[in-house]
């Protein structure tokens, strides 16, 4: 039951502060190279999952609030956006999703490619590749500063 309360703490960790998890793991908890791997990537897919499907909720009754009000105004930023999301796309922003942060990449996912097929499974993927870096990142610094 400990067990299962720590692997709870790790999996929100992952959620909030992805970037930080496998330092925190190895440097600190002396968690293994699979274990810290697979809590941080698992961690980073169950977020992607759930504010994937509530990130999907808020947009679409915002939305649908917008069209209440009448037509959109395209600003220099709306179309810098755009221009952003249509030349990197959804590998772009997996490779900055490990430097921002879980929520913010899979609401950026939800409200820009959503309609792509399995968006989530290669957010949470991309997010698992981010994992195994940056666990290799914190095994690399202490072997050669612990050893």
């Amino acid at each position: 039951m400990e067990y299962i309360a720590e692997l709870f703490g790790w999996w929100a960790l992952a959620i909030v502060k992805f970037l930080f998890l496998p330092w925190v793991m190895v440097l600190g908890a002396e968690k293994g190279f699979w274990e810290t791997f697979w809590i941080s990537s698992s961690g980073a897919a169950i977020g992607v999952f759930v504010i994937s499907f509530f990130g999907e909720k808020l947009f679409l009754y915002l939305s649908k609030r917008a069209r209440q009000r009448g037509k959109r105004i395209f600003t220099r930023s709306r179309r810098k956006i755009v221009r952003i999301k249509n030349r990197y796309g959804l590998e772009g922003l997996m490779m900055v999703g490990g430097l921002i942060s879980v929520p913010i990449t899979a609401l950026l996912a939800t409200k820009y490619f959503r309609h792509q097929r399995a968006m989530q499974l290669k957010v949470a993927g991309g997010f698992a590749v981010w994992a195994l870096v940056l666990t290799s990142l914190a095994w690399a610094v202490k072997w050669l500063f612990h050893a």
